[in-house]
């Protein structure tokens, strides 16, 4: 991990891939690109911080942390479950993980 201060790009994106996680816990665990891009707006993740390629970035990290698995219909509609990681992650059930914020006590 860098000495480098974190920018606020990156609390940003450790913001988003927590509000991923809790859209597809809350929409009983899945949902597809469309719906979360939707839902990331709604809660407001907008402009530069809901690219394409940023949401690439972020699904990247949670299938890389095991927290999600990418389904496919007919190959065209990509959904992402949250997996039992995933679960306990926001349950904080789990250590936290470098990259994703780490939920509040709730």
């Amino acid at each position: 991990m860098s000495n480098l201060p974190e920018t606020y790009a990156d609390d940003t994106a450790k913001s988003r891939r927590l509000a991923t996680l809790r859209v597809l816990y809350e929409n009983e665990g899945s949902a597809n690109e469309s719906l979360l891009r939707v839902a990331l707006h709604q809660l407001g993740f907008r402009g530069r911080f809901q690219t394409e390629e940023a949401l690439a970035g972020d699904i990247a990290v949670l299938k890389a942390e095991l927290l999600i698995e990418e389904d496919s219909y007919q190959g065209k509609v990509r959904t992402l479950v949250i997996t039992k990681r995933g679960v306990a992650f926001l349950q904080r059930r789990i250590e936290p993980v470098d990259g994703i914020e780490y939920p509040d006590v709730a």
